[in-house]
């Protein structure tokens, strides 16, 4: 079973800075609990998929790293995260805090930019290593994505 690429609905390009030196794609709220994973990130290339090669005429604007858990091997609750930390709470972070992953893609997002307003975005997830505890159809959960524009 494959696991499922991702196209996100049409994103504005509008408020960005189009004169700018450096674009990321941020991806907020990355869950790592489970399998691992690279995920192949494509703008304005809606079909992409894991045979799609990893090009500039393809949309390809790069892509990220997830070493994940396995699943929980836990009792029940051993792997909740227990609400939002204070600010200067000195422990550690839980193991499975969710993640924040950036893909620099500066050439990706100015081809984007001159192809008009709007882009698409597709991940495409590449599972590495996975346990029977892993969902292999929905490998990649994240809660935004944004792109950054620097000067």
């Amino acid at each position: 079973m494959a696991a499922t690429q991702y196209t996100l609905p049409p994103m504005s390009l509008t408020s960005l800075d189009h004169d700018f030196r450096r674009a990321d794609i941020e991806f907020h709220g990355v869950d790592h609990a489970e399998a691992s994973y690279e995920a192949r990130v494509f703008l304005n290339n809606p079909t992409a998929d894991d045979q799609t090669e990893r090009t500039a005429d393809q949309g390809y604007a790069g892509s990220f790293h997830i070493f994940g858990h396995g699943g929980c091997f836990g009792d029940e609750g051993h792997c909740e995260i227990n609400g939002p930390r204070r600010r200067y709470d000195p422990r550690p972070e839980h193991p499975l805090t969710p993640a924040t992953k950036r893909v620099i893609a500066t050439g990706a997002v100015r081809r984007a930019v001159a192809q008009g307003d709007q882009v698409v975005v597709t991940i495409v997830p590449i599972v590495t290593s996975a346990t029977d505890r892993c969902d292999m159809t929905n490998v990649l959960k994240f809660q935004r994505l944004k792109i950054v524009t620097y000067r």
